[in-house]
């Protein structure tokens, strides 16, 4: 019996060490480079990032406009709002991220996956998702 109390005291030790972490992976992560997944120039006004700054939540793609030093996100992007019949086309497996085009109130990506691409059409305003597109 002595056995088994100790061996749930140290699991639950243990367990309850590792929740308390959470914050400190989290600040971890975002201050370094190992929550970044992938980091592209897409032209020269802008770059594309796909992150992820929590051990708990999903990583995101986010398309930042340049401007020298100072940097402004357009928009984010996470998994649920790229969803559809295709379940393995998510953020984090993208293999590349392309720039297509840009007009004054859009901007068009495309997440390279080496089979089906996903493009992304996004209103630069409001950073709302226009179109989305298989190929």
């Amino acid at each position: 019996m002595a056995k088994l109390l100790l061996a749930a005291i140290t699991i639950t030790f243990a367990i309850s060490i590792m929740a308390m972490m959470m914050p400190f992976f989290a600040l971890l992560l975002s201050s370094t480079s190992l929550g970044l997944y992938q980091n592209k120039d897409l032209n020269k006004n802008y770059r594309a990032q796909i992150v992820g700054y929590s051990a708990m939540g999903h990583p995101w793609l986010e398309v930042i406009e340049k401007k020298g030093i100072l940097e402004k996100r357009i928009f984010k992007c996470t998994d649920y709002q790229l969803m559809d019949e295709n379940l393995d086309m998510k953020i984090r497996t993208a293999k590349d991220i392309i720039f297509k085009n840009e007009t004054d109130s859009s901007l068009t990506l495309t997440l390279f996956y080496g089979g089906p691409n996903k493009t992304i059409t996004f209103n630069k305003n409001t950073g709302n998702i226009i179109a989305i597109k298989n190929l």
